[in-house]
């Protein structure tokens, strides 16, 4: 027991070493292998030493084959793809896929034509051979800090390239025979199970879809957001609580039919393999089947028992070499982290559990979500019990029953909403904390302190850790460094400038996307979340910030000021700056409706100055807010002047270094994307620009930046940045010194794009 327990924490921190480049977990590993050859156990220290070798040769070539698959160049193929009824997901005027070719495993995605394939591909439940036309290409990057990463999360599952699909020239019924014949028949099952939850109400079909299919239905994030915040997430992914009671109910039933406990240990061994399938094969899924697997098999073989210990240890070797990245995701660290604390701590009251359970995951949701909810708590005491005995069987007689006897499902109905509508209000009291993401240093030291309070429960150390938790959020809170980052929100502007201690904190535009129409069939049933909720404020709340000193506007296109209102909604903002003429606007005046605290808003003109340091150098009267009537701002941070000129055109351009004669700029936010409306060679010669970056969107319909820019840019000797070659663009400095410039997608990134513009070198 010790030996497996021992070599699993050395292989875990091999693979965070390895894989998720987390470095300190080279010097703990080293550390973890001195404990073990103190132990002076023969045993102990041959099963950890061959885990470790062989897990590092097996890591080592994943790597490697990832690596050189993704470093393939784009290509247009036609491939031949195996695809199961469960794996496909259609939204909108879209799907999406996972499917298996002679390359390997595969995402795809492609563009319905008609409501008639839209309907024809949703309601499939056999697996399928696709015959598609398409580009082969890696999986896009995020390319802005705390983005959703698709690379990593689709290499949690094997998949590594994405397949753009151009044309589909058939679609075959493909079912298996022999051995794999059952599998493709599981896969079916769980296909028609999501579907029949479909018919059920809607409450009723969510809590299904969730907690008996393993799938997220498409409004999960918006009607189960009080989930997340008060940090119950875990009770709605397929986990070890499903699995216990899955066994549970399974032994019952099998007594009952007189079976031997040789044949119910069989039968089990059979039925959860199928349970994996059904619920979907998440790791935290993986992890409870085979813990609940391994004693019953160690049984048969032995006639003896098996430590839960030992059957945790052998799960997560087998989790790393199914999914080498299971411990750098958030259902990994839970689902492995919180079962073994109730391993190591049997017996504990409910109160004290929830309270260490508390402890040892705050390090780990602050990483994934920068939040944490006081009520969080008091709310996973009240809610485990009831999950367990209320919630979990309203769910199954709902879904069993519900089909065929409407009561029931009203029944159900009635109970499960209530319940969502209860955590709703609590999610609404006070005391929702936005911390802040620890960088991996500081993440590790909190787990570390947290592991070692577990370990030896003493007061000193409470103190430490609370005081190891100000410190961090001290230093986040008020950094040295300020920073100007153009923030990649595709086709738009969005600029955020802070100061050193975050003494100012302000964001030029906020980005927008515009809706062209569509046809009904094409809408989604929940409209997307906008990029200032998914990119900009996830980012500033991942520094620890809460709050905007003031948001300046430039001019009224919705690709500048679209997500102005949920901005408002989401976070408070002291001020509102724009030019001279725009604040009568009806289209400006609806934005600031969502607003919880409506924020002052100002009207400026050229010559006006503000508490961040930025002067306004345009307009010299008041407009419509036009392309020509843009706000255009300027300032010095770390020794550069910097201005930012919205959509201003070439006129304007001129018109400013007429009137200031003696204005020069280091740095240049050139106006309109790039566009030849803006960037006028004369005036970028007068202003001196030694920088310039382009904000704007990859493959965008408009073709910015225009050649005839990006010629004038290379004539000129300008150094170019672009958010759509290096995602977000950061000059970071300290005080008055002079800064440093930092892109988030680094020059020779498989994912950067070519074009003519001149890179930076000196980063």
């Amino acid at each position: 027991m010790r030996a497996l327990f021992f070599a699993a924490i050395a292989c875990g921190l091999l693979s965070s070493w390895l894989v998720d480049q987390q470095w300190l977990a080279a010097g703990l590993l080293v550390i973890w292998l001195m404990r073990v050859i103190r132990l002076r156990d023969r045993y102990c220290l041959m099963a950890t030493i061959g885990c470790v070798v062989s897990m590092a040769i097996w890591l080592n070539w994943q790597n490697h084959r990832f690596t050189t698959i993704v470093q393939q160049p784009s290509q247009v193929v036609a491939l031949d793809l195996a695809v199961q009824p469960d794996a496909i997901t259609v939204r909108g005027g879209q799907y999406q896929l996972i499917a298996t070719s002679s390359t390997g495993k595969l995402l795809v995605r492609g563009q319905l034509k008609s409501a008639a394939e839209k309907q024809r591909l949703a309601q499939l439940t056999r697996r399928t051979i696709w015959r598609v036309q398409g580009e082969l290409a890696p999986i896009a990057p995020p390319t802005n800090p705390g983005q959703f990463n698709a690379p990593r999360y689709y290499r949690s599952q094997g998949v590594a390239r994405q397949v753009t699909v151009t044309a589909v020239q058939r679609i075959e019924i493909a079912p298996r025979r022999g051995w794999l014949g059952p599998l493709d028949r599981l896969h079916q099952w769980r296909q028609q199970l999501f579907l029949a939850c479909q018919r059920l109400p809607p409450t009723l079909s969510r809590y299904a879809t969730s907690l008996l299919v393993g799938m997220r239905p498409a409004d999960f994030q918006t009607t189960m957001g009080a989930v997340q915040q008060l940090g119950l997430l875990h009770l709605f992914s397929l986990s070890g609580m499903h699995v216990i009671l899955l066994v549970n109910f399974l032994q019952w039933v099998l007594l009952r039919l007189h079976l031997s406990h040789q044949a119910i240990d069989i039968w089990l061994l059979g039925l959860l393999p199928a349970y994996l399938v059904l619920g979907g094969g998440a790791d935290s899924l993986q992890r409870a089947v085979v813990t609940a697997a391994l004693p019953i098999v160690w049984q048969l073989l032995t006639r003896q028992s098996s430590g839960a210990l030992s059957g945790w240890s052998v799960a997560l070797m087998v989790g790393i070499v199914h999914n080498p990245l299971v411990l750098s995701q958030l259902g990994g660290q839970l689902s492995y982290g919180l079962a073994l604390l109730l391993i190591l701590m049997p017996g504990l009251p409910p109160w004290r559990l929830a309270i260490w359970i508390q402890i040892i995951s705050l390090p780990v949701l602050l990483v994934a979500t920068a939040q944490w909810h006081l009520w969080s708590l008091a709310v996973n005491l009240i809610v485990a019990p009831i999950f367990s005995w209320v919630l979990l069987p309203v769910t199954v007689v709902g879904a069993s029953i519900g089909f065929s006897s409407a009561n029931v499902a009203n029944t159900c109905e009635w109970v499960l909403t209530n319940f969502q509508n209860w955590l709703d209000w609590v999610s609404h009291w006070p005391g929702l904390l936005i911390i802040g993401q620890p960088s991996a240093l500081w993440a590790w030291t909190l787990s570390l302190l947290s592991l070692w309070l577990l370990r030896t429960p003493q007061r000193r150390y409470y103190c430490g850790l609370l005081l190891a938790y100000a410190c961090f959020s001290l230093s986040l809170r008020f950094p040295l460094h300020g920073a100007v980052q153009f923030i990649d929100v595709g086709q738009g502007d969005s600029i955020l400038i802070r100061q050193p201690f975050n003494r100012q904190v302000s964001l030029i535009d906020t980005g927008g996307q515009l809706h062209f129409p569509r046809p009904r069939w094409q809408a989604e049933q929940v409209q997307p979340r906008s990029r200032a909720e998914t990119i900009t404020v996830n980012y500033l709340h991942r520094l620890g910030i809460t709050h905007l000193d003031s948001v300046y506007l430039s001019h009224k296109d919705v690709d500048h000021i679209g997500d102005l209102g949920e901005l408002l909604r989401l976070m408070p903002v002291n001020q509102v700056v724009v030019p001279a003429g725009m604040a009568r606007l009806t289209k400006f005046q609806k934005l600031l409706v969502p607003a919880k605290k409506r924020p002052k808003v100002i009207e400026a003109l050229a010559g006006q100055t503000f508490a961040d340091g930025l002067v306004a150098v345009h307009p010299f009267k008041p407009g419509r807010a036009e392309n020509e009537d843009s706000l255009v701002l300027t300032g010095v941070f770390g020794q550069q002047r910097f201005m930012f000129t919205g959509d201003l055109d070439r006129a304007g351009e001129r018109a400013i270094v007429a009137r200031y004669p003696q204005l020069r700029v280091d740095v240049l936010k050139l106006g309109h994307h790039g566009s030849k409306t803006a960037s006028d060679p004369l005036a970028l010669r007068q202003l001196g620009v030694h920088h310039g970056v382009l904000s704007v969107g990859r493959h965008n319909r408009y073709g910015h930046p225009n050649q005839e820019t990006l010629t004038t840019l290379a004539e000129q000797h300008i150094v170019t940045y672009s958010t759509a070659l290096q995602g977000m663009i950061t000059y970071r400095f300290i005080n008055h010194q002079r800064g440093r410039w930092q892109t988030f997608l680094k020059e020779g990134d498989r994912h950067q794009r070519t074009t003519g513009v001149k890179i930076d070198s000196q980063r």
